[in-house]
């Protein structure tokens, strides 16, 4: 009966404990201090946030998953991430700052998704951002930053990927495409690996029925020639007012009139909209192609360089993002290298709009499983301007998942959690309390873990207890040691037992630990 009262924590969310909580903290404080090394300032930032602040920032993916409700007239939400709060902060209050401004964060974030082994609705993050920083430089520094994060902890065997947005958006931007396809292209680019070119199209058929495009035969698409649609190709690289001026002058001279139950204006319109959308589905079919062909372009870093030079040559794409992206490789290799590998992958797409040059992920490969992305980031230079500030300011970060990372960190590496008492305290008596806090205090001081058992059992069961508490030591308080100022000390080790005086207390203590941790090595 009392089961079907129980609260459950909501799904996707968990309670953390003291094990799990101790692994999380030394990863987060190690990654602090490491960023902080770096210049990176923390700064703390709330948790709620106007959910037009994530609507205008994040694109669709993100919107999606947004735990976001209306309080009072307001529509707020839950972060999803941090980067937004950050570059909201600073345009509130931090745009007189010398730039480069770096800061660094740290804190849970709020995604409603399907809850997997390893991602939760609620997880941490901590992370980098460089606000002001421009070129290939700043954008090496922040890979550096977030590899070497990770060897900092041991975390050797990863895999950085990088990519680079305008290899697919320059093409995608020459060819014309409305709007909103272009803005659908890009979120899909590593759907088209992931769940193939069908789903793709498919989706593309749901959300845009009426274009119309050959989607059976992508490779002969920017081969695709117009010939017999002159006047069509004249009308589409027109501007509207020119477009309906000609179709009118045209109608006239023919002696042609429109339906007069129907205004001119609009029928023109509509004619010209259908030219427009019927322009669409060629290009649809050559932008497919095109992402088809970049999406299987990875792997090592010269090898993918050289085809994907092969790949803009043949579609007259603009080559000055993989001139970027050599000379990135060139800046990162200043930092002394690193020990992951690292992979070039054109079809990176890390489902934000907002990227606007350098992407990257760093995963470590999961034998057997899917591998587990640790880091992701990149650069976003546009930001700040669609956030209201004052003027165009580059942008870069990246931020880890402390969850994951602790996921594949081995515990034996990590520090004793701090809720297991290094010293476990039993007064035998009411009497003896007094003086077990004393000694409890002194070897806090010296900043020792200490517990004193507070339940008035008896010494056979106090042990007990200090045992499943997995105390080092024991020291026991009776009414012949409280009137001699002494203790007795129990090795939970080796069940060796020695009178101390109160003076020696902290000296036998430390010995008797240090011993522990040797023996440990």
């Amino acid at each position: 009966m009392a089961s079907a009262n129980k609260i459950h924590a909501l799904r996707g969310l968990r309670d953390v404990f003291s094990k799990d909580y101790a692994k999380q903290r030394h990863i987060q404080e190690q990654l602090e201090n490491h960023l902080r090394l770096y210049g990176y300032s923390p700064i703390d930032l709330p948790i709620l946030e106007n959910t037009e602040l994530y609507l205008r920032k994040s694109g669709e993916d993100i919107a999606s998953r947004l735990y976001e409700f209306t309080f009072k007239s307001r529509r707020i939400a839950l972060r999803p991430e941090v980067t937004a709060s950050i570059l909201r902060a600073y345009v509130d209050q931090m745009q007189d700052e010398p730039l480069p401004l770096r800061l660094q964060y740290s804190g849970p974030v709020f995604r409603y998704e399907k809850p997997q082994q390893n991602r939760y609705r609620q997880f941490t993050m901590i992370g980098a951002e460089m606000l002001g920083g421009s070129g290939t430089i700043a954008d090496a520094e922040i890979l550096h930053l977030a590899c070497a994060g990770l060897e900092k902890l041991d975390i050797t065997r990863y895999k950085l990927i990088i990519g680079h947005t305008a290899i697919l958006e320059d093409f995608l931007h020459k060819l014309g495409l409305r709007k909103q396809l272009l803005n659908f292209l890009l979120r899909n680019m590593e759907n088209i690996r992931k769940r193939g070119m069908p789903y793709v199209i498919e989706r593309l058929r749901e959300i845009f029925p009426e274009l119309e495009f050959d989607a059976d035969n992508l490779q002969d698409a920017h081969q695709d020639d117009n010939k017999g649609h002159n006047l069509i190709n004249v009308l589409r690289e027109m501007s509207n007012e020119e477009a309906h001026e000609a179709i009118t002058e045209f109608l006239h001279n023919l002696n042609i009139q429109i339906d007069t139950n129907r205004d001119e204006h609009d029928v023109i319109d509509r004619l010209l909209h259908k030219i427009r959308e019927d322009e669409q589905g060629p290009k649809l079919r050559m932008a497919l192609d095109y992402m088809q062909k970049l999406s299987e372009l990875v792997g090592m870093p010269d090898e993918v360089l050289a085809q994907a030079t092969e790949l803009v040559n043949e579609y007259d794409v603009n080559p000055d993002a993989l001139t970027e992206i050599k000379n990135l490789l060139d800046a990162f290799s200043w930092h002394g290298g690193i020990q992951g590998d690292i992979e070039l992958d054109f079809g990176l797409n890390r489902g934000l709009n907002y990227y606007t040059g350098l992407m990257f992920e760093i995963h470590y490969p999961s034998d057997g499983e899917e591998d587990i992305q640790l880091c992701g980031g990149g650069r976003y230079d546009n930001l700040i301007t669609v956030l209201g500030g004052n003027s165009p300011t580059s942008a870069l970060g990246f931020a880890y998942g402390i969850e994951r990372i602790a996921y594949v960190l081995n515990d034996d590496d990590l520090i004793m959690p701090v809720n297991h008492p290094h010293v476990y305290v039993i007064p035998i008596a009411q009497e003896d309390f007094a003086y077990s806090f004393e000694i409890a205090q002194t070897l806090r001081a010296s900043n020792h873990v200490v517990e004193v058992s507070v339940d008035n059992r008896n010494l056979k069961k106090s042990l007990k207890h200090a045992d499943k508490r997995q105390a080092q030591l024991v020291i026991i308080v009776g009414e012949d040691e409280r009137t001699s100022r002494q203790v007795v000390i129990r090795d939970m080790q080796n069940h060796n037992e020695q009178t101390v005086a109160y003076d020696d207390i902290q000296q036998i203590v430390e010995g008797l630990l240090a011993d522990h941790v040797q023996q440990h090595i």
